[in-house]
């Protein structure tokens, strides 16, 4: 006398069988994902450095006209350009010289 008979022994391999073949399916497709969420991740991080690089280059283009801004922010009574006639002027024409041979300079070095 058997504890399982032949009949049902056969219905127990069929389960078993469909069990592995779904288990064989489901790590297929978790690995899928994972490939496409390392896929995802590496274009987030692509265009996240993409805009960490535009406001790097602008914060670097902009720094030496904040250096120029706190320098005659400091109102000293003997800077030779405070009583210049064209002390206002000189200081528009460096910041824009400024900005013009940093940005062309970045653009030679192709990192804009």
């Amino acid at each position: 006398m058997s504890l399982i008979d032949e009949k049902n022994l056969q219905c127990f391999k069929i389960f078993t069988d469909k069990a592995i073949r779904i288990k064989d399916n489901v790590d297929l497709l978790r690995e899928r994902t994972v490939h496409l969420w390392d896929a995802y991740q590496a274009c987030l991080n692509m265009r996240l450095n993409q805009t960490m690089k535009i406001f790097t280059l602008m914060t670097t283009i902009f720094f030496p006209l904040t250096v120029i801004v706190g320098w005659y922010g400091m109102n000293f009574q003997y800077m030779p350009e405070l009583h210049w006639k064209y002390g206002y002027l000189f200081v528009i024409v460096l910041s824009i010289t400024v900005v013009i041979v940093l940005f062309f300079w970045f653009k030679t070095k192709k990192w804009i």
